[in-house]
């Protein structure tokens, strides 16, 4: 028979063969769901600073945090957490969660209910007054509402059911004094479409410590959730039986769930890959002869099992110097070092291997080897390892050439790795994870990388890095080795970095942020704006960026053309823009003064969440301001954004309590507010606390104190605070008299915008009279301070025009003369006309201030 003619007969045969094994077996696993970002926020309070310590929760959530991390989720974690720590980590999560396709809460420490509302509560709460819930602890609802706001599914889990510890059964709990829920556990939540609720109890029953290092449901929710294609109904049904048992049935879990479609902690990856057919030759006669076959692979590297299905029917073959028998289950390393003994078969005999290979998934693929004996099989083997060390010293190669450092920046998505392409003699090699980052996202194309996962080698240069939100300044290491061989592995860092923009113009408490921000006095705009400017130009999709370059424009003092950009990234999605442009309004900033178009862009931002909208809209409702008023929804909304860690809703809820705007007073309830702005740096609660400690009222005077707190405030540059010092040297108060101090401090004040400074200075001029030069001077500041009027602010317009009504003519002129000398004439001849001299007077007042740009975004 012709060779050709044998070569062709014999391919038919093996397809023939191969289809009829390839058709035993198994069938494929469906993929469960495509994978997407998820996020998870894990906090574990255990040492409690006067509450009681409990014995697990930090040691659940560290445990809770690898699981979920093998799971694929980026975790935020948070240990023993203080009120400020829990901000700080509640704020890192909530930036990380935009269009995640599912956030997680795992929260394990103290809870409390009040109203019918749960509480986280950090290690510094006392709870020992009605007035330390809303001021020591965190609502889950606010961070549950966010979640439903960004992510698909929301997967929320509460071991922190236990007795209730707590001094105070009372708490304020907005207008209301709300009594203490069930003194045992926590309340109930209704989850919305596409949430789960998982307590570790029942609501209003209590969880147990357990034993052991973990609690009894932490223990056995890291057990079941690292099971794998297991959905999670399945997982909550097995926790349940399992705590039950352990629990002697004291402890009973609970689950609210709507979710629409099923979730995996781990699903199933693709099945294992498998060279469906593959040949190998050995020489005639010989005893044990190796086989070339390559070894199976899971993308995800689980362990897989090999069961011979079929053996060659001459010859025999073993592995590990034993013969292996029909169904036969191996390791999947096994294969790759089977051995056939080849003796009494004749030259072109061939033999057929069939072989199922399993993964812990259920799923399964079939492979076939073809085992040809030939009288020249020792040359060809000899030319394959030849081949074989050949790619094994290119692989290695290739290994020590990767780059060792790399930036990733933080906030713009993946960040490719940039490696190079594997070489073509190394192409059917595979790669192992051996070494991952424990924060932020490993991907190699769409698909996430865990730990231990398998690379082809396309993948290499399709991996990139998401960094966590807050790691800069950190490194991460990714460990590659050969899955299969002995090579050295390699190691590349990613260097986690915030773009220029970030680090010069973040805006603080910006929940699409990626940093703590500055405000607005600390930006600097000759590095703000270049930075921003190409941030933009790198990542034109970025609409933060967008933002952040109208912050520094503001900063630049070129406000028309911030509100340009701001509006721009408004309308890009940008949430923090909505409360800019909102402010911009209020104060009419390059556009008219408008309270309620301010009060209705306010209102957008604040359904976002946004804590700066909270408060501005939260602020208009409860005064009435350019929106109907609503006290009881406007203090809801201003106690959100002081959650959320807004000062300046801190400050402004202490002078709505201590001064009882609306409320009846409750000074120790506005003091209390006060402080939490203080803990924080708040240059408004400094000078609030400043005024008490003055005043001596509610404590006892101190003017030491409140001078250290005005010179601080004024150094973070708080308006007011540069008036509250100049009255204590004009009047002797805990300091020398001082004139000449009080007149700076009261002038500076007066050029940032208070018009009380201006007022105060103007009546000090006034007063002296003794030459023509003060009365110019009083003319100058009461011009200024009526210029400065905002309305229903208590401000001293009335006054103001009245004083400077009262002042010689000739003084108005020569204050006007030098205002005049300040503008263009152009900007004179656009200024409205007048007959009256003092209106003319305050238009020049208000136009030079204008001139000079004011921070319009510092106040």
């Amino acid at each position: 028979m012709p060779k050709f003619h044998a070569v062709r007969r014999l391919h038919a045969y093996l397809l023939i063969v191969a289809a009829i094994l390839l058709s035993i077996g198994t069938a494929h696993a469906a993929m469960t769901e495509e994978s997407g970002r998820r996020v998870a926020l894990v906090i574990g309070n255990s040492v409690y600073k006067t509450l009681p310590s409990l014995p697990n929760p930090a040691n659940d959530v560290e445990e809770v945090a690898n699981t979920l991390r093998a799971a694929g989720f980026d975790v935020t974690i948070g240990v023993n957490v203080d009120r400020i720590g829990l901000e700080d980590t509640v704020r890192r999560f909530l930036r990380s969660t935009n269009n995640a396709e599912a956030g997680l809460i795992y929260y394990s420490g103290h809870g409390i209910q009040v109203g019918g509302q749960n509480f986280i509560v950090p290690v510094d709460a006392t709870l020992e007054t009605p007035y330390d819930v809303e001021t020591q602890t965190m609502p889950l609802d606010l961070i549950l509402n966010h979640l439903k706001q960004n992510s698909r599914v929301q997967l929320i889990f509460l071991d922190a059911c236990r007795n209730n510890p707590f001094n105070a059964q009372k708490f304020w709990m907005a207008e209301k004094l709300e009594p203490v829920g069930a003194t045992r556990g926590l309340a109930r939540i209704d989850s919305d479409l596409g949430s789960l609720i998982a307590f570790s109890t029942e609501p209003g029953q209590v969880a147990l410590d357990g034993t052991g290092a973990l609690s009894p449901y932490s223990e056995s929710f890291i057990k079941r959730a690292s099971e794998p294609n297991k959905e999670i109904r399945q997982v909550l049904t097995d926790v349940r039986r399992d705590v039950i048992a352990m629990t002697d049935g004291k402890q009973i879990p609970w689950e609210n769930s709507s979710l629409t479609d099923s979730f995996y902690f781990i699903p199933a990856p693709p099945p294992p890959s498998v060279e469906p057919m593959q040949q190998a030759s050995v020489p005639e006669g010989a005893a044990a002869t190796k086989l070339t076959i390559a070894p199976p692979h899971d993308e995800t590297g689980s362990a897989l099992l090999v069961t011979i299905n079929q053996l060659p029917q001459t010859g025999k073959l073993s592995f590990d110097g034993k013969p292996i028998e029909q169904g036969a289950k191996l390791p999947a390393a096994a294969l790759t070092a089977l051995t056939y003994d080849s003796t009494g078969v004749a030259a072109g005999t061939i033999g057929l291997i069939g072989y199922t290979v399993s993964d812990p998934y259920g799923q399964a693929t079939q492979g076939v080897v073809a085992i040809t004996v030939s009288a020249d099989a020792g040359v060809k083997l000899a030319q394959l390892e030849q081949e074989k060390q050949v790619r094994l010293a290119d692989a290695g190669a290739y290994l020590k050439e990767l780059p060792r450092d790399i930036d990733a920046t933080i906030g713009v998505g993946p960040v490719k790795a940039g490696l190079p392409i594997v070489p073509a003699s190394t192409a059917e090699m595979t790669f192992k994870v051996a070494a991952l980052p424990d924060k932020g996202t490993l991907r190699a194309g769409d698909r996430v990388i865990g730990l231990g996962h398998v690379l082809e080698a396309a993948d290499i240069p399709a991996l990139s890095y998401e960094p966590q939100i807050g790691t800069e300044n950190q490194a991460f290491a990714v460990t590659l080795q050969a899955a299969n061989d002995d090579l050295a592995p390699a190691t590349v860092t990613f260097k986690p970095t915030l773009d220029a923009c970030d680090t010069a113009a973040a805006a603080p408490l910006d929940l699409q942020g990626m940093t703590a921000g500055k405000l607005p006095n600390e930006i600097d705009p000759n590095v703000a704006l270049p930075a921003c400017t190409e941030a933009i130009k790198a990542y034109p999709e970025v609409a933060r960026f967008v933002y952040q370059l109208g912050r520094a424009q503001l900063a630049n003092r070129d406000t028309k053309t911030a509100f340009a950009t701001i509006k721009k990234a408004m309308d890009a999605g940008h949430v923090r823009a909505i409360s800019e442009v909102s402010a911009l309004y209020l104060v009419g900033a390059s556009v008219p003064a408008n309270l309620e178009k301010s009060s209705e862009i306010a209102a957008m931002g604040a359904k976002k969440g946004d804590p700066y909208a909270l408060y501005a809209y939260g602020k208009s409702l409860y005064y009435g301001r350019g929106a109907k008023a609503d006290i009881q929804e406007g203090l809801k909304l201003m106690l959100q954004a002081a959650d959320l860690g807004h000062t300046y809703a801190m400050n402004e809820l202490g002078y709505i309590f201590f001064n009882g705007v609306n409320v009846p007073p409750d000074i120790d309830r506005g003091i209390r507010f006060y402080e939490s702005g203080l803990k924080r740096d708040d240059i408004y609660s400094m000078n609030s606390l400043g005024m008490i400690y003055r005043a001596g009222k509610a404590v006892p005077q101190d003017l030491e104190k409140a001078l250290e707190l005005f010179r601080k405030a004024a150094e973070g540059g708080q308006p007011y605070a540069p008036r509250n010092i100049g009255l204590m040297y004009r009047d002797g108060l805990g300091v020398p008299k001082d004139e000449a101090t009080s007149i700076t401090w009261l002038e500076m004040g007066a050029e940032r915008g208070d018009y009380w400074s201006a007022f105060e200075r103007a009546k000090m001029a006034k007063g002296d009279g003794s030459n023509t030069e003060s009365l110019v001077t009083a003319a100058h500041y009461f011009a200024l301070a009526s210029a400065l009027n905002r309305p229903g602010t208590g401000d001293p317009k009335k006054q103001s025009d009245k004083e400077l009504a009262s002042l010689a003519d000739s003084a108005k002129k020569k204050a006007a003369e030098a205002f005049s000398s300040e503008l263009t004439p152009q900007e004179l001849k656009a200024l409205p006309k007048t007959k009256s001299l003092n209106e003319r007077l305050t238009l020049l007042a208000k136009a030079t201030w204008v001139k000079r740009n004011p921070r319009y975004d510092l106040f």
